[in-house]
């Protein structure tokens, strides 16, 4: 990896101050997160949700974050934690149509590389540093590619009892998508009944699940609105939208655009239940 600048408080606040002062206000940031010489790279789905791209995993700052502040919660969408900010790597920017956003690279490490092989969804691989020696006559292992998880069984049961009522199927597309709840006993154990004639179909009680969140349901907020997105599709149950999507990382924002895609009729075809 290229040298990183030392990163320090005037260093961040500098590159902020520096692009408002050019006009560019939407800002973001990367995270080239390093083990063993290599680089974790992310799967990103494309703009038809199929051609998947590789890219830093990164977010946006939001409002009254720092440049590092906003580094956490990117790092933490795909189950990782960061140890320490090591440098600084420079800058990009996006033009857009309403406005151009710089995104800032930082060099990062983390407290667990192996978590992001336990992190269901996320596609990505351990590439070779491009700045890096290369390799010599022996050569270096090939990048390490890790699909999704597996999902749970529950998942098709629950296909199986919303398939045919669109916003049905696309309530429990966007939790099954996002890989958090079907894995939580306190979840599955509660608010999913299954029948009793082993018909091989499984329902979600919406009500008690969101009624839940307000005491006896722990998660973090991020969790809390996809929940809430999900069940407000799948059971009609009231959302506040201004809320629940400004407070939702990249990830989720593109499962909640393909839920709302398949509520209002646009069904992806059979078989491509992949997660983002």
């Amino acid at each position: 990896m290229m040298r990183p600048a030392a990163v320090t408080a005037d260093l961040v606040h500098d590159l902020a101050a520096g692009s408002h002062a050019e006009g560019i206000t939407d800002l973001g940031v990367e995270a080239a997160i390093d083990h063993d010489d290599r680089v974790l790279l992310i799967a990103e789905p494309g703009p038809d949700f199929t051609d998947d791209t590789w890219q830093l995993p990164g977010g946006p700052v939001l409002p009254g974050q720092t440049l590092t502040d906003a580094l956490h919660p990117a790092v933490a969408a795909i189950g990782l934690a960061i140890d320490e900010i090591t440098g600084y790597l420079g800058h990009h920017d996006h033009p857009g149509e309403l406005a151009t956003t710089r995104v800032f690279r930082f060099a990062v490490t983390v407290t667990d590389p192996g978590a992001i092989c336990r992190h269901a969804g996320t596609g990505h691989r351990w590439a070779e540093d491009p700045d890096s020696p290369a390799p010599g006559p022996a050569g270096l292992p090939g990048p390490v590619i890790t699909p999704a998880a597996a999902e749970p069984q529950l998942a098709g049961w629950l296909r199986a009892r919303a398939r045919g009522i669109y916003p049905d199927e696309a309530g429990v597309e966007l939790l099954i998508g996002h890989a958090v709840f079907l894995d939580r006993a306190d979840f599955t154990s509660r608010f999913i009944t299954i029948p009793g004639d082993g018909a091989g179909l499984a329902v979600i009680d919406w009500r008690a699940a969101i009624a839940a969140l307000d005491d006896s349901l722990p998660c973090s907020g991020g969790e809390n609105r996809m929940l809430r997105l999900a069940a407000s599709l799948a059971d009609g149950i009231p959302v506040n939208l201004r809320d629940a999507l400004t407070g939702i990382d990249d990830r989720g924002i593109q499962l909640v655009i393909k839920a709302v895609l398949h509520a209002s009729g646009h069904r992806p075809p059979s078989g491509s239940h992949d997660h983002f």
